[in-house]
């Protein structure tokens, strides 16, 4: 079995089953991937800054001060401010993608161009966090523009193609 049948991107071969359809393993990939790998919570305990009674302000409240006090230098702070708003804008995109999901089930999208299109959000948006978080350099930090367009055209793409059908 190859590769493109086993991410459902075609069928078998004639008279086989058709592809997979992995809307349910990637809704919940996505899901997992934006709210718990690119939570903030684990680099914040590994700094020791996190505190669970308000996590959403500890790189707000305590960051600055680590940095005075020397617990943690500048360039670590700037990069868990980049991973926060990489968890924020990810957990924010996420309804997006829902969305087009359902939008192309319900409307019947050929399940192939459905697949390849939330391989498509998916590898952009594991880019996408990849970049904002470790690109420092202002002028290289356009290729996180490129992912994130490159995710929300897939899921728009999902939802003209499930327009045409309805």
């Amino acid at each position: 079995m190859s590769i493109l049948t086993t991410l459902g991107l075609r069928t078998l071969s004639p008279g086989e089953p058709q592809s997979p359809n992995l809307a349910a393993t990637f809704l919940i990939s996505n899901f997992l991937f934006a709210y718990a790998l690119l939570s903030t919570r684990g680099i914040k305990r590994l700094y020791k800054f996190d505190h669970n009674t308000s996590p959403r302000e500890d790189v707000s409240k305590y960051g600055e001060t680590l940095v005075r006090e020397g617990k943690l230098d500048r360039k670590t702070l700037e990069r868990v401010k980049r991973w926060e708003s990489a968890h924020g804008n990810t957990v924010e995109g996420y309804s997006l993608f829902i969305g087009g999901v359902l939008l192309a089930l319900h409307a019947g999208v050929s399940t192939q161009k459905l697949n390849g299109l939330m391989i498509l959000y998916t590898l952009a948006r594991v880019a996408y966090a990849a970049s904002y978080i470790l690109i420092e350099d202002e002028r290289a930090s356009f290729l996180r523009s490129v992912l994130w367009w490159t995710g929300n055209t897939s899921c728009i793409s999902m939802m003209v193609m499930a327009g045409k059908r309805m």
